[in-house]
């Protein structure tokens, strides 16, 4: 990673006094997470300057920067000052720092990272929630479900991204496992950003919905392992929409192709042959 100088970064005065420790954690936080982006190693400026330019006391400034410390986005050196640090040393699982990245422009390869994880837990969930499921929660599965049928291809995409959250927020509850339903709520964020994207690819659109219809006819049935591979598939239709996106956004920050060298417009050349013997 290449080092940002101090005086490289500079943080707009806030106005407001209102919840003031949280607007301070959040516009620091955003410098990390954009510093993290770009491959930069952010450098904060001293603490007197830092004070001026966001306008705070030093105590505000030292419980935002302490905030950020104990999720691991930055160190604070005696006589270095406060830098961050990169990504791996971040608590990925952080409500937090889940809703901060979300709120800037998407990182397609984080999106991907959660597709992963998503891969890692809706599974085992759905296999449990076949096993666990109340003839109530089964009802509310099945009404989450023909309000995303109902929207089809989603051209009210607000509306499809909340049905597509509640049918996954009820599969679930239904698992019973209070960690499943931790994490599905940690991510919610996060999760709207990706089916921002996934929901606008009219290939898996389709695909997917049929997933979402028999991994629901699974739970019913309770057929533990035919919901996870349902569920398996919903996940796995998601990770080709965003690898999708991440080859658009590739191709969308690639340089121009320079066209190659032209000869000089003249009299034509030609290639003469050796005299024949």
């Amino acid at each position: 990673m290449t080092e940002m100088k101090a005086d490289a970064i500079h943080f707009a005065q806030l106005e407001s006094t209102e919840n003031l420790h949280g607007r301070v954690t959040r516009a620091l936080a955003l410098q990390v997470i954009k510093a993290e982006r770009n491959s930069q190693q952010l450098v904060f400026p001293n603490e007197g300057e830092l004070c001026r330019q966001l306008g705070v006391s030093r105590s505000i400034l030292r419980e935002s920067i302490k905030v950020l410390q104990d999720k691991g986005m930055v160190e604070v050196r005696p006589r270095s000052g406060t830098r961050a640090l990169p990504r791996a040393h971040w608590d990925q699982l952080d409500g937090d720092i889940l809703a901060w990245q979300s709120s800037l422009k998407p990182d397609p390869h984080f999106l991907l990272d959660f597709c992963e994880v998503r891969l890692a837990i809706e599974p085992v969930a759905a296999g449990f929630a076949a096993l666990r499921a109340t003839d109530e929660e089964l009802a509310t599965i099945r009404e989450c479900l023909g309000r995303r049928l109902q929207l089809g291809a989603a051209e009210d995409l607000d509306a499809a991204i909340d049905a597509n959250l509640q049918f996954h927020h009820a599969v679930t509850v239904a698992s019973h496992n209070p960690l499943f339903l931790q994490l599905n709520t940690t991510g919610r964020d996060p999760f709207r950003i990706a089916l921002s994207y996934t929901l606008r690819v009219p290939a898996s659109l389709t695909l997917e919905l049929d997933a979402y219809r028999r991994l629901t006819e699974a739970i019913e049935a309770r057929h533990p392992l035919e919901a996870k591979r349902a569920a398996e598939e919903v996940v796995g239709l998601a990770m080709l929409a965003v690898d999708r996106v991440i080859r658009d956004h590739e191709d969308e920050t690639k340089p121009p192709v320079k066209p190659q060298h032209q000869r000089k417009a003249g009299k034509p050349h030609i290639v003469r042959s050796r005299p024949e013997p």
